[in-house]
């Protein structure tokens, strides 16, 4: 097993992408084991014949038509319209756009590079200042894998065997609850800054930007009304919110010719996130079959540790992982482990994982490979570690969020009834 592991380290350390690191420590171990080859190809079916998955591909795909059919400008233009004549109103703009985008897509890279692409060069040319608006946009953007549907969320749930709809009404609380906190830092950065407001809009502006964007406005009415109102499961809305966005796009005059260019972007998404779950289904098997859960549990129990000094712990320990491994190899890898840990101290899997997803905020935006921060980076022209110097105070203002949510008395109580 050390040498299944070692191999696991040494492949990540030398660049390997995570889904073969994680598939080659697992196909090591089994060769070491005398295990026949069929049972490799078992193992990583056994990890995607789920019908729940289906729900990865058709939000990704929901998203990507989203974005490329001229909805993330109309909505922008939307919010724009109603806010724009109060001081520091793009500022609010940015984070509301980014939350509302959030609640179609499910990926904070995706939510990141649709709302940064228009509105970093807005605020800059409205005259804020350029490392602001890039810190906010990438940290904004980590709203992506927290609001519904979170794809993230989704693979959680099918690791751990939790409700998705009880992950999604908890990331919705605590997402608004974040969209509210950083919409209120930006209005007060934005009233400091000096720009000046523009114009009221007038009514027919309101109405016309209204009727414009009606229609992405309806999504995650239609999508997540439909989850709680128990109209379809969270797999059968992810086919719907597809369905919708090809009616969008089609309505916005979306041509034929531009619909392979998302499929392709879609399924290449996709088999990257297929890939990471087969090849954890192999690491998986080497941890359960040389019991190290149980062994993690003896040992975390040993310590004799109290709960909040658990949290405390593991949260550091995902500060720091996170640096290194994006949010799904993260929930893959150290999931089976911990699974058993949380029930021995009686904490909530679904409160759980909103710590986990704010954690994984963070590091979106955080060296060496914060996804926010090259994905700003790319679309900006700026350098990544100018980019994360104008993320330097929204990391600090998620930590302390983050502390709030997972030391609060009673907290834990407040998730177990969703």
């Amino acid at each position: 097993m050390i040498g299944a592991i070692s191999s696991f380290f040494g492949l990540l350390v030398g660049g390997v992408p995570v889904a073969f690191a994680l598939g080659t420590c697992g196909l090591i171990y089994l060769l070491m084991q005398g295990a026949a080859a069929p049972t490799l190809a078992s193992q990583m079916f056994s990890s995607l014949n789920s019908s729940g998955l289906l729900a990865i591909p058709f939000f990704i795909l929901a998203a990507e038509i989203m974005s490329r059919s001229g909805a993330t400008v109309r909505l922008i233009h939307l919010i724009d319209t109603l806010l724009r004549h109060t001081r520091g109103g793009l500022p609010v703009v940015s984070v509301l756009a980014t939350a509302l985008f959030s609640s179609i897509c499910g990926s904070s890279v995706a939510t990141a590079a649709a709302i940064g692409t228009v509105l970093i060069p807005e605020m800059t040319k409205r005259g804020y200042n350029r490392l602001f608006a890039v810190g906010l946009i990438a940290t904004a953007g980590g709203l992506g894998i927290l609001i519904p549907p979170s794809v993230p969320l989704v693979v959680y749930g099918m690791v751990t065997e939790t409700s998705i709809s009880s992950l999604f009404a908890a990331g919705g609380v605590v997402g608004i609850a974040l969209t509210a906190l950083l919409a209120t830092v930006a209005y007060l950065y934005g009233r400091r800054s000096g720009v000046e407001p523009r114009p009221r809009a007038t009514l027919k502006e309101i109405w016309q930007a209204f009727v414009s964007g009606l229609g992405v406005l309806l999504s995650p009415v239609i999508v997540l009304g439909g989850i709680y109102g128990g109209i379809f499961t969270p797999m059968e809305a992810a086919a719907v919110s597809c369905v919708y966005a090809i009616f969008l796009a089609i309505l916005y005059g979306q041509r034929l010719k531009e619909t392979l260019p998302m499929l392709t972007s879609a399924a290449s998404m996709t088999s990257v996130i297929m890939l990471i779950l087969a090849g954890a289904q192999l690491f998986g098997y080497l941890l359960t079959n040389e019991r190290v859960p149980h062994q993690m549990f003896v040992f975390i129990s040993s310590l004799e540790l109290t709960r909040n000094e658990l949290i405390i712990a593991v949260m550091l320990f995902f500060l720091l992982a996170g640096m290194f491994l994006e949010v799904i190899s993260m929930i893959l890898i150290t999931m089976p482990i911990l699974i058993p840990v949380l029930a021995g101290f009686d904490i909530n899997l679904v409160f759980f994982a909103v710590l986990l997803v704010l954690n994984m905020e963070i590091a979106v935006i955080t060296p060496p490979i914060g996804l926010n921060l090259f994905t700003i980076s790319a679309i900006t022209k700026i350098p990544v570690m100018r980019v994360f110097r104008g993320c330097i105070p929204f990391v600090i203002i998620l930590a302390v969020f983050l502390a709030f949510i997972a030391l609060t008395p009673g907290m834990q109580s407040l998730f177990e009834r969703l």
